[in-house]
């Protein structure tokens, strides 16, 4: 018991007199005052008096209210904050203080220190807890402990907002450099008329190369590995969930000595082949591409195995993982669906956190083989589906707007009512529109109960049942949906933001589903909830939208054997965060299981 509480027994890491002097500038008002709210937060104080009269100066920032003794004092009676401490002897004190040796900055980083080591002891002090717990797995106690000790790099701010001249004036430099030296403003994928769309995979982009099985995703990307390793000398990694890192290699051999993968792995190939074969090894070996072949790798996973490498290189060139419907979430209790959103979501922050571009691979949709056209669209990439233009979405029970209104006003920065889940709770939350878009052409269902409104749904969109999240075309008469109670929202809304799920919603029986008509559908993203109130039900969300690229594979010939279009294979960039959106066409050997440009 000694050894566990050892920690809570020291004093852990403070500084008065930096909490002292950053208090006092802002009470005494001086220049540069703006520059302390910007940068720190009330929690990075230790003293709990400096920091309620840290909250209640940054309050009356907020507010454009000058700060000094008496307003700060005004504002600490009015957050309650004055019952136990006798504010007018701490205030007067920190005025009379104001003359300290140092400039401001030096403070901020002082107090930030602090802050940063005070979390690092708290979170180690957790983990040893979780060491302590024998009904938790070890692989459990090593991905939280883990994800305890990344929350606390997050927690280092950005000690400094960049005004736009500063950014503006690294952004010409930049381009002037890309001018003169003909540079694309990404890493080159090798593919000529790729890069000219796409100006080079992104820094911190999220890459979703998508398609039916057997066209080519997973030789498309190992394509993609080998020219960028060739461009660069950061490593490639490579984490490949099914297939095994000798398949990986046997993949590359054949690319390499252009000898086909079905006759290297049978072992028949006569000494013109086992010449190329040498060469390719020997070209191969020379290449930083590291192989991870986990067939049960999570999130967590990756990131250790990446900072690992990191601190050897300095940097990571490319991610490639393969493929995202096989990432493992060892804590979650969600539907798949919910699933799959958290972990696009968290391969955008292992992007941004590695500033390095990430390439994942994905399934298509089965619906795509009972379509006439078989060219695969966005749609076809969700787990989610589409909802038609007469369905209402919900900014509250009060007002709600048709999906037209969000596409004609441009109104990207509003707020709809969704459902967030706190442990084993789940709660009606507001979350911002990011935006909504058309996609398509499809048939819908009409969903209908008893005194409620109806709903028009594709038939692979997901609605809330008794059993979770389920999707429309698995529904049948009498089973229990989810509507929200428009009362019970009401009565609880004034007084809490988010609201207890239970007492708002309601279960009612599906009276009749049936197939209608062909319309035009939509989607929309809400990245808080991923999911939102659509005429009283609660529909779920899109699994692509964090991704900044998505690039769609189709072969026709593969569905057509006639076709004069042979050994062709399209890449249609379906969606581009920062640039068009088209579809390029590549030369694929069937033999190699490589693709090549088209040089005309």
């Amino acid at each position: 018991m000694i050894k566990k509480n050892i920690i809570m027994t020291l004093s852990l890491p403070n500084s008065k007199m930096a909490e002292q002097a950053i208090i006092s500038h802002i009470l005494l008002n001086k220049p540069k005052s703006e520059i302390i709210f910007n940068r720190i937060s009330g929690d990075m104080f230790y003293c709990s008096e400096y920091r309620n009269i840290y909250e209640a100066a940054a309050e009356l920032y907020k507010r454009n209210i000058e700060i000094n003794f008496d307003t700060v004092h005004s504002e600490l009676k009015f957050i309650k904050k004055y019952r136990i401490t006798n504010y007018d002897l701490v205030l007067t004190e920190l005025i009379n203080q104001s003359v300290i040796v140092g400039d401001l900055e030096t403070y901020l980083i002082l107090l930030l220190d602090k802050y940063l080591r005070r979390s690092l002891i708290l979170s180690v002090n957790n983990v040893s807890r979780l060491a302590y717990d024998n009904s938790l797995s070890l692989e459990n106690i090593f991905d939280q402990a883990e994800q305890l000790l990344f929350n606390v790099t997050q927690k280092k701010p950005n000690l400094g907002l960049l005004p736009a001249s500063e950014v503006l004036l690294e952004t010409f430099l930049d381009l002037e450099k890309r001018s003169k030296n003909g540079e694309l403003a990404g890493i080159s994928s090798g593919f000529f008329d790729l890069d000219l769309l796409t100006q080079g995979f992104q820094k911190s982009d999220l890459i979703i190369i998508a398609g039916r099985p057997s066209m080519g995703k997973t030789a498309f990307a190992l394509n993609i590995a080998r020219n960028v390793s060739d461009l660069q000398d950061y490593p490639i990694v490579i984490f490949s969930l099914e297939m095994s890192r000798n398949q990986i290699i046997y993949r590359f051999l054949s690319n390499e000595s252009s000898i086909s993968n079905s006759k290297l792995r049978s072992g028949r190939i006569n000494s013109n082949e086992w010449r190329s074969v040498s060469k390719a090894i020997n070209s191969l070996s020379d290449l930083n591409i590291y192989i991870d072949d986990k067939s049960d790798i999570t999130i967590s996973d990756i990131r250790i195995k990446l900072s690992n490498l990191r601190s050897r290189f300095g940097h990571i060139g490319l991610v490639i993982i393969d493929y995202l419907q096989l990432i493992s979430d060892l804590k979650s209790q969600d539907s798949r669906v919910q699933e799959l959103s958290r972990i696009t979501r968290n391969l955008k922050l292992l992007a941004k956190e590695f500033n390095v571009p990430v390439i994942v691979l994905s399934q298509l949709s089965r619906s795509v083989e009972s379509r006439t056209n078989k060219q695969p669209l966005l749609s076809d990439l969700r787990e989610s589906g589409c909802f038609s233009k007469s369905t209402n979405l919900y900014h509250s029970f009060q007002l709600t707007k048709k999906v037209s209104f969000f596409l004609q006003h441009n109104e990207k920065n509003s707020y709809l009512i969704g459902m967030k889940q706190n442990k084993n709770t789940l709660f009606l939350s507001m979350s911002n529109l990011k935006f909504a878009f058309p996609t398509g052409y499809h048939f819908i269902y009409k969903l209908f109960v008893i005194g409620h409104h109806h709903v028009k749904l594709t038939y692979n969109h997901k609605i809330l049942t008794q059993y979770g999240w389920r999707k429309v075309e698995s529904l049948s008469s009498l089973d229990l949906i989810s509507t929200v109670d428009k009362y019970n929202f009401l009565e609880s809304f004034d007084y809490s933001f988010y609201i207890n799920m239970l007492s708002s919603l309601t279960f009612l029986s599906l009276t009749m589903v049936f197939l209608s008509k062909k319309e035009r559908v939509y989607d929309c993203w809400l990245p808080l909830t991923n999911n939102f109130v659509g005429n009283g039900y609660l529909l779920h969300n899109s699994i692509e939208q964090d991704a900044d690229l998505v690039l769609m594979l189709y072969r026709e010939q593969y569905y057509n054997k006639e076709i004069q279009k042979e050994n062709i294979t399209d890449v249609t960039i379906a969606k581009h965060r920062n640039g068009p959106v088209g579809t390029i066409n590549l030369i694929f050997d069937s033999n190699t299981a490589s693709f090549g440009n088209i040089v005309t």
